[in-house]
């Protein structure tokens, strides 16, 4: 609890916030001669020719230290943030392009790279909010987020309201004169439901609340947050910003100054990305418009084969005419997005079955991958909520949660169907 009330203490202290020990007010250099588009910057973005051997992939940096010649040169980066690296904590060379990468395709100033997702969405909580502050958040989030909220935030003395953030009128309802901050997620997870971020961020810049995004469904590829007003985008660079299973990541993008704030807080909460995940995470990157797309269109398919398919009760994809807020995904994303949820038979068990004979498919948690992975999220990831907490947000007997990969879609197509006739 100590290092804890340390973090808020500080934050009470907002012109101290930022002067941590070695943290950057940089902006990322906008890169104009590696192209404007989106699928030129995911290869490019944030990198350069090494210029001692010509290399065109960005290296490895496994340093934890670096030396340097003159005592006061060392002294100069670590303490007064002058351009270069002392320690990796504060600093790596991977990771760093990695943060130039994902800040310039989030449109944002800056970027910090984490261990995970949720080091991101805890440190960024822990860097804004003091006790007695009060957040508002989407009912339809991330189980891990809503757990850290009710579990230990609320323990520590904020206040959290859980709101149908579809509404704006309910996110207005909650507002106190010591609202901070607002997170959001859209599409949500699970049920794929929209929030309306241009609407919500200029509510939050009424109040001088910070806007939090989680933006790990839509990712930059159809979304920019940033550009609807929002403060600070939040990701879970495991999902399809890596998009291989093979990385545990997280990050945040911000403007320069605010990325100061939340790296004084990461150097010393320690959860900052490894440079082997960075290096990873910089390779998937170059494949994201290509990934994404595929997911898209994998995803659409599967939606309206769904939609026709008589033991299928409900489908949730932004991108049918059925969906509710259809108009509203088509003004804020350039597209759908990788992630289909439906109802499955008439039952959870009826959920169960149907994943339990799919066999192209994986049963396993987590989305994004380039193998497609998918759950019955009533018997799996929120089987310790009550069922009137899972009917509240949206999780109707029988859900699943489905991220296509980018396998052929008819093979994904023919494996569910041969599964929902088994049930």
């Amino acid at each position: 609890m100590q290092i804890y009330k340390l973090v808020f203490e500080m934050n009470e202290k907002k012109e101290d916030a930022s002067k941590g020990i070695g943290v950057s007010k940089d902006k990322i250099e906008v890169q104009e001669d590696l192209g404007k588009r989106i699928g030129t910057k995911v290869v490019h973005a944030g990198e350069s020719i090494n210029p001692l051997t010509r290399g065109i992939t960005t290296n490895i940096d496994f340093s934890t230290t670096f030396a340097y010649d003159i005592a006061d040169q060392w002294a100069d980066v670590f303490y007064h943030g002058k351009p270069g690296f002392a320690y990796s904590r504060h600093a790596n060379p991977t990771r760093t392009t990695f943060e130039k990468k994902i800040a310039i395709l989030e449109n944002g100033e800056a970027g910090i790279g984490f261990s995970s997702g949720m080091a991101a969405i805890s440190t960024v909580f822990c860097t804004f909010l003091k006790p007695d502050d009060e957040i508002i958040v989407t009912d339809r989030c991330y189980p891990g987020t809503r757990h850290l909220l009710n579990q230990y935030f609320k323990e520590w003395g904020f206040k959290v309201h859980f709101v149908d953030a579809t509404d704006i009128e309910n996110i207005k309802a909650k507002i106190t004169n010591n609202t901070k901050l607002i997170y959001m997620e859209c599409p949500a997870n699970p049920t794929l439901s929209l929030c309306d971020i241009a609407e919500i961020a200029k509510l939050a810049k009424e109040i001088q609340a910070k806007f939090v995004f989680d933006n790990t469904f839509a990712t930059p590829i159809n979304q920019n947050p940033i550009d609807l007003g929002v403060n600070i985008v939040v990701h879970s660079v495991t999902k399809y910003l890596s998009g291989h299973s093979d990385v545990l990541g997280g990050a945040t993008v911000s403007s320069a100054d605010e990325r100061a704030e939340i790296m004084n807080t990461a150097v010393y909460f320690g959860g900052v990305m490894q440079p082997f995940d960075a290096w990873l995470t910089i390779r998937g990157i170059k494949t994201l418009e290509l990934r994404v797309n595929r997911h898209t269109k994998n995803s659409h398919a599967i939606a309206k084969f769904l939609e026709d398919h008589p033991k299928i009760r409900e489908v949730y994809y932004p991108g049918l005419k059925s969906h509710p807020q259809h108009q509203l995904a088509k003004k804020q994303m350039r597209d759908f997005g990788g992630m289909v949820s439906f109802c499955a038979g008439k039952s959870d068990k009826d959920g169960v079955d149907f994943i339990n004979n799919l066999k192209i498919i994986k049963r396993a948690t987590s989305l994004g991958s380039t193998s497609s992975l998918i759950q019955a999220s009533g018997s799996m990831l929120y089987l310790e909520f009550t069922e009137e907490e899972k009917r509240s947000i949206g999780i109707n007997p029988g859900f699943v949660r489905f991220s296509p990969g980018i396998e052929d879609k008819d093979d994904l197509i023919e494996d569910i169907d041969q599964a929902l006739s088994k049930i």
